[in-house]
């Protein structure tokens, strides 16, 4: 519990930090319905949201995610409403120079799920981002490299370390399809520096259609990949497909 506290109160750090420098923000609420295949088989209910500043000097973006779903526990007496997923992520991240060719970045993250196995997981991220080609406006090619420090309070006793360190590979796209569409893509191949064999990869491609100047539907598939898990009951695969609204300010 002390490690979640403190999660949130360096979120709540960074969130000082960036209202003190920035004066213009967006806001991002959204709402949504998804399918999760792997250690979690049904359809949850979604809500996100973000607050994020882009300037030519510094960057701010946080965000969280939550994902929740129940079912009818139909083999108990009582059948009384069972949990069946509940996720909460979130994350903050500071960029400098975004949008030069070169641009430094710090970032924390923070992961709950313990139908992972995850009851805290607590990152630590600093790296750089190299833009590859961007026109502004249509499209923006991105790849960045990372030092990330993980720590865990794993659900279940495991053969793996509460503490770890990892590389982090992310190329990124945006581009224009149309005047009103916009595909997003990003991919993570975070390798563990004390074994290589320990990875984790993870991909999301959105499809963001604009609907009025506020408000936005995303259509997006997301897929995990552990190449360890914290016990064998656990699946080393997870698929997420998403549909949301989302209203921006």
């Amino acid at each position: 519990m002390n490690k979640l506290r403190f999660s949130f109160f360096v979120l709540l750090v960074f969130s000082v930090i960036g209202a003190k420098a920035q004066n213009k923000w967006h806001y991002n609420f959204g709402l949504g319905a998804s399918l999760n295949t792997g250690n979690v088989n049904n359809c949850n209910l979604s809500n996100d949201g973000a607050i994020e500043r882009n300037d030519s000097l510094i960057a701010f973006d946080a965000h969280y995610k939550l994902l929740y779903s129940s079912l009818i526990d139909r083999n108990a007496t009582d059948q009384q409403w069972k949990e069946t997923n509940f996720e909460v992520n979130g994350g903050v991240k500071m960029d400098l120079y975004q949008y030069g060719k070169y641009s430094p970045f710090l970032a924390c993250e923070m992961l709950t799920n313990k139908y992972k196995g995850y009851d805290l997981r607590l990152s630590g991220l600093v790296g750089m981002k190299y833009r590859i080609y961007t026109v502004p406006g249509f499209c923006d090619y991105s790849i960045s490299a990372a030092f990330v420090y993980d720590w865990t309070d794993f659900t279940d006793e495991t053969h793996l370390l509460n503490n770890n360190y990892r590389i982090s590979i992310r190329p990124k796209i945006k581009q224009r399809l149309a005047e009103n569409l916009t595909l997003l893509h990003t991919t993570f191949y975070q390798p563990s520096v004390l074994d290589l064999k320990d990875y984790i990869i993870m991909s999301t491609t959105k499809l963001q259609t604009q609907i009025t100047r506020k408000v936005f539907i995303d259509i997006s598939f997301s897929y995990e990949y552990r190449s360890r898990v914290p016990a064998e009951n656990y699946k080393k695969h997870d698929f997420l497909s998403e549909v949301s609204i989302r209203f921006k300010y």
